[in-house]
């Protein structure tokens, strides 16, 4: 069977001491196999930054961290909390899945305790789970672009979603976390999930646009040095989703109404390579304008700080998000914002950005032209985005989660 040759190779390696009993609180498995992935963006740096920020608050609670890789998890930050211990098991992921999948074994409670009660798993992020029937459980969703757009995904993610089967570990849960309403009332309409069992629990943001290592220019690559400033940026996932060939199209109508190349600000398309990359390169590579047009994959956070730093306007056309976190930088770095006006976007933006159709793409291009040209629009745009950010951060999050835990 599965689980026996799992079973032989597990190791509880706990990495902490054990916490201190919690006398009043309650005793909390943290699901850390997000944390594999806590330097990539995305869930990882969503669980780190919230783990760091709950266990700041909370001293009351005992808390065990379930992490499965190979190698140990690299968050020296945790050991500061003696109510944390992180719990290291080093089974191959696979067999681990599909024993958790069709087996309902090993009990990831019972891995940690022999007898002691575990009262709460929480998980970051939808994931593989067997636990005992007397464990509550509270996941966070992020979005369900997964159901939506499949062809996003490899067929390796699709499977693994599917395996998961979202609409049965979302009955399980005793509670939900959306990231944003939208998450919300998607998954209402998805899968049904009633409201009584979903809280809205905004992320934090965390960046600090003064500490660039790329501050000098004489730094950086002689690619990013070719850009120059005062672009037309976006970044995120370069996914289908994202709509960026009907951002290159709108960008080449933008160029028509200016006329002259000279005065035309370049397009800087920046971020992890996704489903939409190799039809970008074709367009792009087609384009008149190809010269101006800059696409740039898998950046830095350094190259990330240093493009948000020189642009002059920041354009987001995605058709679907969760939530939504680069016009949230874009704001942090003084830079006004063109938005879409579909799924999360207006709520998360909260009337910061210039609002457009994504699926228009002439007014993605009057967008672009009124908020280049007006200085009036743009300075009301920065300065409502400043004052945006203050609703989003880590240490907030984190009360509103423990609420939740709180409650059940």
């Amino acid at each position: 069977m599965v689980y026996e040759k799992l079973s032989t190779q597990a190791i509880d390696n706990s990495e902490m001491a054990r916490p201190r009993p919690a006398s009043n609180g309650m005793v909390i498995v943290i699901d850390g196999r997000p944390l594999q992935d806590k330097f990539c963006g995305g869930v990882g740096l969503y669980t780190f930054n919230l783990l760091r920020a709950i266990f700041s608050l909370d001293k009351e609670n005992e808390y065990h961290i379930f992490y499965n890789a190979r190698r140990r998890l690299n968050a020296p930050e945790f050991k500061e909390y003696g109510n944390v211990a992180v719990h290291h098991f080093q089974w191959p992921n696979r067999f681990l899945n599909l024993s958790l999948r069709f087996l309902r074994r090993p009990k990831i409670d019972k891995l940690i305790f022999d007898e002691k009660r575990c009262d709460l798993f929480f998980m970051p992020n939808l994931n593989f789970a067997a636990l005992s029937l007397d464990t509550k459980l509270v996941t966070v969703v992020h979005d369900l672009s997964f159901e939506h757009f499949p062809e996003c995904f490899s067929y390796k993610t699709r499977l693994w979603h599917r395996l998961i089967n979202p609409r049965a570990l979302l009955y399980r849960a005793d509670h939900i976390i959306a990231i944003s309403e939208h998450t919300r009332d998607d998954l209402n309409e998805t899968y049904q999930v009633s409201a009584s069992k979903m809280t809205v629990v905004y992320p934090g943001l965390t960046i600090d646009p003064g500490d660039n290592a790329y501050g000098d220019d004489g730094a950086v690559s002689a690619s990013l040095r070719m850009i120059g400033s005062n672009y037309i940026l976006y970044f995120g996932a370069l996914d289908a989703r994202k709509n960026l060939e009907s951002l290159v199209e709108a960008y080449e109508l933008y160029a028509t109404d200016v006329g002259n190349k000279g005065s035309l600000p370049n397009l800087v398309l920046a971020g992890a390579r996704g489903s939409a990359t190799l039809r970008l390169k074709k367009q792009i590579a087609k384009s008149k304008l190809r010269d101006k047009i800059f696409l740039l994959e898998n950046p830095s956070e350094e190259e990330k700080h240093y493009l948000y730093l020189r642009a002059a306007l920041f354009v987001y056309p995605s058709f679907y998000e969760g939530f939504g976190f680069p016009p949230l930088e874009a704001y942090a770095h003084s830079v006004p914002a063109i938005v879409s006006s579909a799924s999360s976007m207006p709520e998360v933006c909260g009337g910061a950005a210039f609002l457009v159709n994504p699926w228009n793409i002439v007014e993605i291009k009057e967008g672009m032209r009124i908020m280049l040209n007006d200085t009036a629009l743009r300075k009301k745009y920065i300065e409502a985005g400043k004052k945006r950010l203050e609703q989003f951060s880590w240490q907030k999050c984190a009360q509103e989660v423990l609420q939740v835990f709180k409650k059940l």
